[in-house]
């Protein structure tokens, strides 16, 4: 009984050295505990060393990679910016003279619908008139652009992702190249009635409504020019908006030299700048503040040149 109460103390003894966990023995082959832990140590060590490295090296791509990006960002600039350049300086001030086609129409008291949509036509066949004259001039193709004129209560799909056009629209879809109004915000602008606008003063007068469309006929030729294709994605909207707005004033210049307008003319167009703009200076879709947008459609009229354009696309 002693014997077998001896084996059993002794069995647990056996059982760890026959596994190698006690080191038992001078004779096994197997490392240690403490060998083992140490190893373990060292391969957390290594495994660390390794975390670290590869961070280090995901880093060096990554700024490499936004390197390259912003690199490239800089070329599509530099080519957009002397491609405006290029085009606008062909435009020469000189052509064409105002003529009974350019001459702006002219629209007094409160509007009916019909007569707002033909006040609207009017004023796209005068600046279309223009610009058709100065582009044949410098042997550039004829721009085209169609137009909708957006009843009160309706609402019309554009082809640009679907947006909506409703009698308060006011727009250029490069997708379906066409200017749409609507005639309730022309109505408004005409009568000086029009509220919400996210800038100052008061959109006001008929030349006021003819701003807006020169505008947003100068967003076509920005199309025809090929200036949106050429911009970098994500680019701000707000340079092309305050280039546009320097072209309506261009065209504007045209026919006050003709003596078609008067400085009550100019004026309605100077306080409807002032107020389209907007204060979002964060956002992609800012347009430029009430100031910027005066002073480029100011700089545009005072010039009376295409070239002076350029100075707000820039890399």
């Amino acid at each position: 009984m002693a014997a077998v109460r001896r084996l059993l103390i002794l069995l647990p003894v056996l059982l760890l050295c026959s596994v190698g966990l006690a080191g038992c023995g001078s004779g096994g082959e197997g490392p240690t505990l403490r060998e083992r832990a140490q190893q373990v140590r060292e391969d957390a060590k290594q495994l660390r060393e390794d975390s670290r490295e590869l961070r280090k090296d995901l880093k060096a791509r990554v700024l490499k990679r936004t390197e390259r990006v912003r690199a490239r960002a800089r070329r599509v600039g530099d080519e957009l910016a002397a491609k405006v350049r290029k085009a606008l300086d062909d435009l020469e001030r000189s052509v064409p003279r105002a003529d009974e086609q350019t001459r702006p129409p002219s629209s007094a008291g409160r509007a009916s619908t019909a007569k707002i949509d033909d006040f609207l036509t009017e004023t796209l066949r005068s600046i279309d008139s223009y610009w058709s004259k100065t582009f044949a001039a410098n042997e550039l193709e004829e721009p085209s652009v169609k137009y909708s004129w957006v009843p009160p209560g309706e609402e019309v799909r554009s082809a640009c992702n679907g947006q909506p056009a409703d009698d308060t629209a006011a727009f250029y879809c490069p997708a379906d190249d066409t200017i749409y109004v609507g005639r309730r915000l022309a109505t408004g602008v005409l009568e000086g009635t029009l509220e919400g606008l996210p800038g100052e003063g008061r959109a006001i007068g008929d030349f006021g409504v003819a701003y807006m469309v020169a505008h947003e006929y100068a967003h076509n030729l920005q199309q025809e020019l090929g200036f949106f294709s050429s911009a970098r994605a994500g680019a701000s909207a707000r340079p092309f908006e305050l280039q546009a707005d320097c072209m309506a004033g261009v065209w504007g210049a045209s026919v006050y030299r003709e003596g078609l307008l008067t400085d009550d003319d100019v004026q309605e167009a100077l306080s409807t700048t002032l107020a389209v703009g907007d204060f979002e200076v964060g956002s992609p879709q800012h347009h430029g503040t009430p100031e910027e947008r005066r002073d480029a459609w100011q700089l545009g009229f005072e010039s009376g040149e295409p070239s002076v354009c350029t100075e707000f696309v820039r890399a």
